[in-house]
């Protein structure tokens, strides 16, 4: 089986790296070329957050679409805000029976894949892996957490190979047959830590250090219960501000994907998330001030990064 990842930065290279180690046939696609020449070069370096331990992996790396051609899936970890562009790019190299699957931060990466490969190509999964981007050639495993995927046409079968694959490479995988809830139950956390770290510049175990950050990280998550409650989601856990609380510890090294994207002056993925439920309630009717005036000021340093002309 050929499994290539599409946009191997931290949590990409996580993964492509581990499935690399395990002895899968993995493509690490990107288009940041200092990293994949380095990969190529040097090999990829993963440090283990809890122990420093580093383990040196020498999967394969490429820029170049082509590379991706023929595989059987496509683990697609690009920005949310790219999905539609890297679905349109890779469509033209897939084989009939490849899957796409997004294990993309947010809400409405599965849609675009969706509208690219159709419901019998298209599946969607969170993880609770955590990866820090340190360099070229360089990550760190911030956080270990299950993996839970589905087909977007109830096909479980599909994903047999792949769960057994990414079993093998060490990461706590399921395949279960809806993953709604799973996708808005991370969502909420991203909805209650990222922005926050973005804003702060913070690991997210900060964001408890201060009493006033904690309230606003409730008044983040009231609000998206609120939305989450209109649409009948259900969620996997009982109390969501405990459990935002408890993986902010829980991951309190990790910089979060939108602090990342700030340090590297990228525009990050507002939109896919605290930005995915301001749409979902202005549909419903329902007022989240607080979302909103946070996605404000990240928007706006979006366009502040975007003005440096740094993508």
């Amino acid at each position: 089986m050929k499994i290539s990842i599409i946009g191997s930065g931290a949590m990409g290279s996580l993964f492509g790296g581990r499935l690399a180690l395990a002895g899968q046939d993995v493509v690490l696609y990107d288009v940041y070329k200092e990293h994949v020449d380095k990969i190529n070069a040097d090999g990829l370096s993963i440090e283990d957050a809890a122990t420093g331990q580093i383990t040196l992996v020498h999967p394969k790396a490429s820029a170049d679409p082509e590379s991706v051609r023929n595989s059987d899936v496509l683990i697609i970890f690009v920005k949310s805000t790219t999905t539609d562009q890297a679905a349109a790019t890779f469509e033209a190299f897939a084989k009939p029976g490849t899957i796409a699957l997004t294990l993309q931060n947010g809400l409405g990466n599965e849609e675009i894949l969706r509208r690219h490969f159709g419901a019998s190509r298209t599946a969607a999964g969170v993880t609770s892996q955590g990866a820090t981007f340190l360099g070229p050639g360089k990550i760190r495993h911030a956080g270990k957490g299950p993996t839970h995927m589905s087909m977007a046409d109830g096909d479980q079968s599909k994903l047999k190979a792949l769960a057994a694959a990414l079993t093998t490479a060490g990461f706590e995988t399921y395949v279960d047959e809806e993953v709604a809830g799973m996708v808005w139950s991370k969502l909420v956390i991203n909805v209650g830590i990222n922005a926050l770290t973005a804003l702060l510049n913070v690991t997210n175990g900060k964001l408890l250090d201060y009493p006033d950050v904690k309230a606003v990280m409730a008044d983040l998550v009231a609000e998206a219960l609120a939305v989450t409650k209109a649409r009948g989601i259900k969620l996997t856990y009982p109390d969501p501000l405990a459990t935002v609380y408890d993986v902010a510890a829980k991951t309190g090294v990790n910089f979060s994907s939108m602090l990342q994207d700030f340090q590297k002056n990228r525009a990050s993925e507002i939109d896919f998330m605290n930005g995915a439920i301001i749409r979902e309630a202005k549909a419903l009717g329902i007022p989240v001030p607080v979302n909103e005036t946070l996605s404000r000021l990240v928007r706006t340093l979006d366009s502040i990064h975007t003005a440096k002309g740094v993508h």
